[in-house]
């Protein structure tokens, strides 16, 4: 099963985010929104199973009666969009489906962003043009050829094994928080990103390389 993460970000249209959960959604699979995600899932038309945070985006008398509701009190250690990562991987999905992660705050943001470094689960954010992926051990990326791809090591130094199908190859190294993985390009229909230890995220930009860095 896979699971599916609403937040409240909105970079994209319902539209798109309701054809890309079509796309991937299958009967089995969990959909969680976190806090005011709810509303983007709502207007997606996605009707959640649980919602995760302290709800202080969304009035509990606006929830649909008979989805899980776990609240958290407002002084809290964790985002609610980290909370609901964690509700995601108890499952053990196949694959974490993240909408909605970006626009909003900037520091809200690149907190999202910086969770991919340490989760342990194929975890991707989906937008209109943009996939972001968190690297574990692995990554197959099919059907991204002629897109710009930047490899980035945000929770430290990550030792890449090695990656076929990029322009610019990268073979037992270490990768720093630095711009060192910036603008790949992807140039087969199969590209693979090997680790040997540690994480990192994989930007993909969708559309054709521009030549932009």
């Amino acid at each position: 099963m896979n699971a599916f993460i609403f937040l409240n970000g909105k970079k994209s249209s319902a539209q798109f985010y309701r054809k890309q959960f079509e796309t991937f959604h299958e009967e089995q699979d969990a959909v969680i929104c976190a806090d005011g995600g709810y509303k983007l899932a709502e207007q997606s038309g996605v009707r959640p199973n649980l919602i995760v945070g302290d709800l202080d985006s969304l009035q509990i008398e606006q929830i649909e009666k008979g989805i899980e509701v776990r609240r958290y009190p407002v002084n809290k250690d964790f985002s609610d969009f980290e909370l609901a990562m964690q509700a995601a991987q108890e499952m053990a999905p196949e694959w974490i489906y993240v909408y909605g992660a970006l626009g909003g705050r900037i520091d809200h943001e690149l907190t999202n962003i910086l969770l991919l470094a340490s989760v342990k689960h194929p975890t991707v954010f989906i937008e209109d043009g943009l996939e972001i992926y968190g690297v574990y051990e692995s990554l197959v990326l099919r059907g991204r050829k002629n897109c710009l791809c930047s490899l980035l090591s945000l929770g430290g130094p990550c030792h890449v094994k090695e990656i076929h199908g990029f322009e610019y190859a990268l073979k037992d190294e270490l990768l720093y928080p630095s711009s060192r993985g910036l603008s790949n390009i992807i140039t087969e229909d199969e590209a693979t990103i090997s680790l040997i230890s540690g994480s990192l995220i994989a930007v993909v930009n969708m559309l054709v390389n521009t030549g932009e860095n």
